[in-house]
């Protein structure tokens, strides 16, 4: 499927049946780097969250936001989750999110992460199942935040976030039901920027802008 990608068109993923799943994006973090707030930069027509939650409306059963501010986010469409506890990185997003979500299973991706592909989620979908957490991998590390988590982590991601062991990497390294999947070259929308890519700095603002 994933060598296929580039021969299926925009309105031919819309008529695929959507994913009986969740998609959480993760809205945190303060953009110190970039010095301004990396989800409503201009992207695709559109902004780099309204274009994920364009994408992942497409793709999912539910969409929802997981933010500090919820504020800011409410006229993008999807409900928006407010963290359980304020600042405390990623790890204490997926965690409210899967508290909240409607399905068992959440796909998870950051606001400043726009380059998945559809065929690669379907993959990572397919792979998920028997497992409590699928996530991106490749040759130099784990990818949290694209993964896919189910609620079997909820009591897990509660011990760790209240001993303040907030590594999203350590807990999946420990887990013992967690599947990696390695990413190809085949997943790529660009030769030089993997799905993975997020765009921190300026710098890698105009690597997006340029692919």
């Amino acid at each position: 499927m994933l060598r296929s990608v580039n021969l299926i068109t925009r309105e031919s993923k819309k008529t695929l049946p959507k994913l009986e799943m969740t998609a959480l994006i993760l809205c945190g973090g303060q953009s110190k780097r970039m010095g301004r707030a990396k989800a409503f930069l201009p992207y695709a027509g559109s902004t780099i969250i309204g274009h994920l939650v364009e994408e992942m409306e497409n793709l999912f059963d539910e969409v929802l936001l997981v933010a500090n501010e919820p504020d800011s986010y409410l006229d993008l469409g999807p409900d928006v989750v407010r963290d359980m506890l304020p600042n405390r990185g990623p790890l204490c997003g997926i965690l409210s999110g899967l508290l909240t979500a409607k399905h068992d299973k959440v796909f998870v991706t950051a606001c400043d992460m726009p380059l998945f592909n559809q065929d690669l989620i379907r993959s990572m979908e397919l792979e998920s199942n028997g497992f409590d957490i699928t996530v991106l991998a490749h040759e130099e590390r784990l990818e949290p935040l694209i993964g896919i988590y189910s609620k079997n982590c909820v009591k897990e991601l509660e011990e760790s976030l209240f001993a303040d062991k907030l590594s999203l990497t350590e807990l999946i390294s420990n887990h013992k039901n967690a599947h990696k999947f390695y990413c190809r070259y085949e997943d790529r929308l660009a030769p030089d920027l993997p799905p993975y890519f997020n765009v921190n700095t300026p710098s890698d603002y105009s690597k997006l802008l340029a692919k």
